[in-house]
């Protein structure tokens, strides 16, 4: 109900362009309630905070698709984030994030590994969500698919029929973000690795350059071997959508 409120007024505060455009967007906007309903209330509220229909649409996707694991990946809370690195688990990651540094520093003379310790809160993930090219471009993909498959029958969609639609839909291209909420970086336990030399970055964590700087060039798999040889606690690398400069850690039970 809340997430309803919030989205109504939206509509109404929302600039008026041409009918149809208007007419589309607020059709999108009553599939997003439809869809969203019985979702945890944290999904609801992230959703709320997402700007545009075709972005929360592709959003409410992968909450759908989380299923029942969307609480055990949802993103923590600041306060659990900021003390994360004074936990037994914080410190042994750091720990294995410095051994990995070392091997690849001593297998790759002159090269250095650098890597963003920091979580990234629900916040700052939304906001990444609402900006980033790529998530405009998938969004866009999946409400013209929804447009396509519902044409005829807009007014008698129902909620079944958009979730399923929702969660068998697949991009030609997966976007560069997980969807607010579900990025392991808001667990603090993914981490992004940079190769530089002499203080310039040599490999970065661009998605447009990753097969040119990576893969190409051998950085790919010479992180990959001194992650394997500092331990077995980062699995990886990402491969949808692909970062090759991107680790998930596993802690010790």
């Amino acid at each position: 109900m809340a997430f309803a409120v919030a989205l109504n007024a939206s509509l109404v505060l929302a600039p008026r362009t041409q009918g149809g455009e208007d007419a589309t967007e607020m059709q999108k906007q009553t599939w997003v309630v439809q869809a969203s309903a019985g979702l945890e209330p944290r999904a609801i509220d992230a959703l709320a905070r997402i700007a545009g229909a075709n972005r929360r649409l592709l959003a409410l996707r992968a909450y759908l698709r989380a299923g029942n694991s969307l609480a055990e990946r949802w993103s923590w809370s600041q306060a659990r984030l900021t003390a994360y690195s004074s936990t037994a688990e914080g410190k042994a990651a750091s720990a294995d994030i410095d051994a990995v540094a070392a091997a690849f520093a001593a297998a790759n003379p002159g090269f250095t590994l650098t890597v963003n310790r920091q979580p990234r809160s629900l916040e700052l993930q939304i906001a990444h969500w609402n900006d980033n090219a790529s998530v405009g471009a998938v969004a866009a993909e999946l409400a013209a698919s929804l447009e396509q498959r519902f044409a005829r029958h807009r007014a008698d969609t129902n909620a079944d029929e958009l979730r399923n639609a929702l969660t068998e839909w697949k991009p030609a291209v997966a976007a560069a973000l997980a969807a607010p909420g579900l990025s392991a970086h808001g667990q603090g336990r993914a981490f992004d690795f940079q190769v530089e030399r002499d203080g310039q970055v040599i490999a970065s964590i661009e998605a447009a350059t990753a097969h040119e700087r990576w893969d190409a060039t051998g950085w790919t798999g010479k992180l990959q071997t001194a992650v394997r040889t500092a331990g077995t606690h980062f699995i990886g690398p990402l491969q949808s959508p692909y970062e090759p400069w991107h680790y998930a850690y596993t802690p010790s039970p």
